[in-house]
Formats: structure tokens, sequence, C-alpha cells
């Protein structure tokens, strides 16, 4: 399973081979492609203004892992894992006990997803953790703090969960979660081409209270499940830009980055789910506006305008 990890790490991403499945991807190339990608490319272009290149401070991802990035051609001909005319739905499944703030914090977190990915997006009802291995779980003494390994939700509960229309299944948790034993932590995980993935919200607690700021809850949660499923439909992580698909290893990388992908990862999203920019950007800033964030509405109102204008 071709795999991407976001999160505080002392060790190397994993990636092995998996077969991919014959099924006709909804997005494929057709004859008038070539024109489409085109025009995304003119809108790709547009939206730069908006985008800080990408910075490198000590301690965040890139300065620990050596990532090539992808552009947006590269993306296209790499054979991506798409949605398809019969998989269609982003199904989240919440595992754990949430509070209220937790749980409204999923919900908006899906409403987002849809206007991102313009697809479906069904939140399941809440199931326990069940039984973990041991070799799937560990105890942090010093914090007494119960770890469950990603793989765990990756390799052997969500593959069996995947129904037969998802177009990605990620599973919400709040027990923290770790990918490989060198690892103090990550964010989450999801494959590159299994359609699955995991995210938690527990490093988002303030370490000592336990307590949520509820706007940047909602801020990072939105970040890394989008990151997230940006994954499963094959995206790798930006290093070009500042970007929401860009690696991130520690909280305040996490709080620099956009709520929104960069030019290229746009251009990525709107070729593979057929999305116009015009109506997604819409789509985001009637969300923001929603939620109190004016500017951010602002923004994606902006952004709307300039993929607009390209001709």
């Amino acid at each position: 399973m071709k795999s991407f990890v976001t999160g505080l790490m002392a060790g190397l991403i994993v990636l092995s081979a998996c077969g991919g499945g014959s099924e006709r991807p909804m997005n494929r190339a057709s004859d008038s492609e070539a024109k489409s990608v085109a025009e995304l490319k003119r809108q790709r272009d547009a939206t730069v203004r908006f985008f800080e290149p990408m910075k490198i401070n000590e301690g965040d991802w890139l300065d620990v892992q050596k990532e090539p990035g992808e552009t947006f051609e590269e993306y296209i001909v790499s054979s991506p894992t798409l949605p398809t005319d019969a998989r269609r739905t982003i199904y989240i499944q919440p595992i754990g006990t949430f509070t209220r703030l937790q749980s409204e914090t999923i919900m908006k977190a899906a409403e987002y997803m849809r206007a991102f990915y313009s697809l479906p997006v069904k939140l399941n009802a809440t199931i326990t953790l069940g039984n973990v291995p041991t070799d799937k779980k560990r105890l942090i003494k010093y914090r007494n703090n119960l770890q469950i390994r990603t793989s765990h939700f990756t390799d052997d509960v969500l593959p069996k969960m995947l129904p037969a229309d998802a177009a990605a299944l990620i599973a919400f948790t709040n027990y923290d979660l770790y990918p490989e034993p060198t690892w103090a932590f990550v964010f989450g995980q999801a494959s590159l081409d299994k359609r699955v993935g995991v995210w938690s919200l527990y490093q988002f607690a303030d370490p000592i209270t336990g307590k949520y700021d509820e706007e940047r809850l909602l801020e990072r949660t939105i970040k890394i499940a989008m990151h997230e499923v940006g994954h499963m439909f094959s995206m790798k992580h930006c290093t070009k830009y500042e970007c929401l698909m860009s690696g991130t290893n520690h909280l305040l990388e996490t709080d620099r980055r956009p709520l929104d992908n960069c030019p290229e990862c746009l251009a990525k999203v709107a070729w593979a789910m057929k999305y116009e920019p015009a109506d997604r950007y819409r789509k985001l800033a009637e969300f923001w506006k929603k939620n109190g964030n004016s500017a951010e509405s602002a923004q994606m109102i902006e952004k709307a305008k300039a993929v607009e204008s390209v001709k």
C-alpha cells in the first residue's frame, strides 16, 4: 500500500507496491481533454498571486523529508486513483467517543469536503474503537497516553468497511496516532491507491489543559481532512507553494498553511473531479461566510473572479 503520513516523525515514509483495479474512472481522457487541460493551466496561472512560495523553517516537514513535489502535468499522467461512475461518494467514519464540540467540527468538515471535492459526502454513525492488537498500540507512559498505529485502521479496519460506491473512506478519530515505532505521532495517514485513510483530532488539543481553541479546531480539522482525502486521490505533497497539500510536521506549520489548494493542486482537483474552479471557489466562499470567516470568504470570491477572467 502506498501511503503518505503527516505529523512529527523520526523515520521514513513507507512505500510498497499494490495493484490497481480495472474499473473505468469517471475522469479519464476524452477527446476534449487537451482543451480542458490547457484551460486549467491558464486558470492555474491566474491564481498564483494568492499563494506564497514554500518556506522551509527548522523542524518543518521539508527540513526533514526530501520530496520532489508534483506538478499538475505530472499528476495527470501518473494514473491517479480517481472517482469512477460507480464510486463517487466520500465516506467519513468517526471512530471513538466524541464531545459535542468534536462532533460539530466533524460535521462541518464533512460540509466543507462536499464543496472542496464536489462529491457526495456521507457521515456514518460513530463506532467505538473496539479491540486493538497489542502490536498496533502503545502507551506513552509519561503522558499516560494511548496511541493507535495507523495500520490498524488503514490495513485491518477500513478496507473491510469500504462501500462498493466509495470514492474514498476516511476515519476520524480522537485517539492519538503513530505510523511506525520510531515516530512520535502523526496527524493522519492515507493510502495513495487503496482509497482509505485515518485522521486524528488528538494533537489539536492543548497538551496541558486538553481543551481546544474552537476557531483553530475547525481550521486545523479542515486542513488535515482535506489533505488526507487528497492523498486518497493520489495527490502527493506539494513543495512549490504554501499549500493545503504540503506536508506538515507540527502545529505551527499546520497553522501556517492556507485553507485551500495552491494553483498546481487546484488544477489537479478540477481535472480529477471535473470541477469548475469558479464554482468551487464560490461554494467555499459560502461556507466561510456561514462560519464567520469573512476574510477567507472574500479571498475565495477573488479567486473565483480570477479564474473566470481567463479566456
